[in-house]
């Protein structure tokens, strides 16, 4: 990857962390799951491990690179602001995981332009996903290096979504659904079957029934409390599936998104609104769990 290129990405991430006062990027999420895991980091990121995440990893797990399961669950659109706007749903997550760390997004703040940074850790003049478009990104991505250095992942997503199609043709196994419901069983199943070293799991419907009903409409609240019930499930199976292993679970949107009126909601724009998301890290050493 050209330096130069590189040096740009890492200037665009850095402004949008500026703009808000912001230590960190959503694309550190791709070098922290690559360092914890012991992975190589994608050729063309940009971003940085967290390190109060993976020092706290080091410590549980005997050493950086021992964390041998990983989930990544990601509700569409559920940020800051949601999180000021649903607080005790946004508690319940922050209890489970243990570290939240507040994000910049990446402009566009759109789903796959967002995500495509997350899982490469590279910013959009680097992965190239500049709009509303769902190419086949030709970057390194997590999906890469991970099959790569041997440790098998998925993802599991509702059919023909942005996370179903930016990522396609790597060596990973494509779970897509026609629900959120039926993609949360199938992960629920991944876990059971133990075959996976990388799970990742995209929730839709927050996003979409905020954009037609309002972001705090009755349909679009159900959805954030759904979102911690399933974040609260898959902690719980983590700990018991793999209770004998070193794991992470994450909580990680992409964006977050503002009310355009009192039915619909929008994101895309340079605002707090869209662009401050919540990643949360729950990090557990073999045959211990977190104290909530």
């Amino acid at each position: 990857m050209d330096e130069q290129l590189l040096e740009t990405g890492r200037a665009e991430l850095r402004r949008h962390k500026d703009t808000y006062h912001l230590d960190f990027s959503i694309a550190d999420l791709a070098p922290t799951l690559c360092t914890l895991a012991s992975v190589p980091l994608p050729s063309s990121c940009c971003a940085t491990p967290i390190a109060c995440v993976v020092d706290q990893a080091s410590h549980l797990m005997g050493g950086v690179g021992k964390a041998e399961k990983l989930l990544v669950f990601c509700p569409d659109a559920i940020g800051e602001h949601q999180r000021q706007l649903y607080p005790e749903q946004l508690a319940r997550v922050k209890r489970l995981a243990g570290f939240e760390i507040k994000s910049a997004g990446v402009m566009p703040s759109v789903t796959p332009v967002c995500f495509g940074s997350i899982f490469s850790g590279a910013s959009p003049e680097v992965h190239g996903i500049k709009e509303y478009a769902r190419p086949i990104l030709t970057i390194e991505t997590v999906f890469d290096t991970f099959p790569e250095a041997g440790r098998k992942a998925c993802i599991i997503s509702r059919d023909q979504c942005s996370m179903d199609m930016i990522f396609r043709r790597r060596n990973v196994d494509y779970l897509a659904f026609n629900s959120d419901e039926r993609a949360f069983r199938a992960t629920e199943l991944a876990m059971e079957l133990g075959d996976y070293d990388l799970i990742v799991s995209y929730m839709m419907d927050y996003d979409e029934l905020a954009h037609h009903t309002g972001i705090d409409s009755p349909d679009a609240a159900a959805q954030v409390a759904l979102a911690s019930d399933r974040f609260e499930r898959l902690c719980a199976l983590a700990d018991s599936l793999w209770k004998a292993r070193n794991r992470v679970v994450v909580y990680a949107p992409d964006h977050g998104q503002h009310a355009i009126d009192d039915h619909h909601g929008g994101h895309g724009m340079n605002l707090p609104e869209d662009m401050i998301v919540n990643h949360y890290y729950r990090v557990c050493g073999k045959n211990s769990q977190i104290d909530n």
